[in-house]
């Protein structure tokens, strides 16, 4: 640490005007060197693979299909499911449930069930006790 601090005598400060730089930190051959290195490296692999792309096309058949039929069937996921509109169905349940508490409507008329509105069932209940 102390030699950084050292003052600079004359001629150490004469030879930084004229050269402002160190030419050891940054060598342009070397950097050019790379660059060319890696340019030929790419511009090798894009050749590589022209060759393979017409080594693998001869090779495909047209006659097969690129999708197999199965796929291009609707097919539902496995359970549980995502539901796609929650809130039109949440919609829909609750109307349904709705009408199902608040209208009259014959079940199953041979075994003679029907559904009551709840508050009348609840009025039926006070008249004539459990």
């Amino acid at each position: 640490m102390a030699d950084i601090l050292k003052p600079v005598d004359a001629a150490e400060l004469e030879r930084i005007q004229k050269e402002p730089y160190e030419e050891r930190d940054l060598s342009v051959r070397r950097m050019v060197q790379f660059l060319v290195v890696i340019f030929f490296t790419m511009v090798g692999a894009l050749i590589i693979s022209y060759f393979v792309f017409l080594w693998v096309q001869p090779n495909q058949r047209a006659d097969l299909p690129s999708v197999r039929p199965e796929a291009l069937q609707r097919q539902l996921p496995p359970e549980p499911r995502v539901q796609g509109f929650p809130m039109r169905d949440w919609e829909r349940f609750a109307a349904e449930e709705q009408r199902k508490t608040t209208t009259y409507e014959i079940v199953d008329e041979a075994a003679g069930k029907a559904r009551i509105p709840v508050e009348r069932a609840k009025e039926l209940i006070l008249q004539k006790g459990l």
